[in-house]
């Protein structure tokens, strides 16, 4: 956790000298998806199409800063959120903002589900988007924001 601060918080103080710019429409378009399949994923209980928006080497951090790295981790972990919680009976991605610096898109926002048990989740996130050499956006950083 403490090397994925260091690496966001040096990203940080390099992006003032980089000219700020909005996503591109193809940028944008690929992260609005990649929200879809979240949301489609978590409602269906399908970790393979969550799982299929993030790069091989991608890491996943949650709001107590356990952090897991690479699919194989991510998948075991997503696995056991299903199996824990369900299938989502609601599902919801708002982004609150984006910018984009060369091959990668800074985004944050909020994601919610509703579950059948009941159980709510609400987490910010910041979430750092990779060009990828096939044209596509995957998930590169992952990082849900504690309260």
């Amino acid at each position: 956790m403490r090397a994925l601060i260091f690496a966001l918080s040096m990203a940080a103080s390099v992006a003032p000298s980089l000219p700020a710019q909005s996503a591109t429409a193809a940028a944008r378009a690929a992260i609005d998806a990649g929200n879809q399949a979240w949301v489609e994923g978590v409602k269906a209980g399908d970790v393979k199409r969550i799982l299929a928006t993030y790069t091989n080497d991608a890491v996943d951090c949650g709001p107590a800063g356990v952090c897991f790295r690479g699919l194989q981790q991510i998948e075991q972990h997503m696995t056991a959120q299903v199996a824990s919680l369900g299938r989502a009976r609601s599902a919801h991605v708002t982004t609150w903002g984006s910018s984009q610096h060369g091959n990668f898109v800074y985004e944050w926002g909020q994601a919610e589900a509703v579950f059948e048990g009941g159980k709510k989740l609400v987490d910010k996130y910041l979430t750092v988007w990779q060009h990828q050499p096939d044209g596509s956006w995957k998930i590169f950083r992952n990082m849900v924001i504690p309260d």
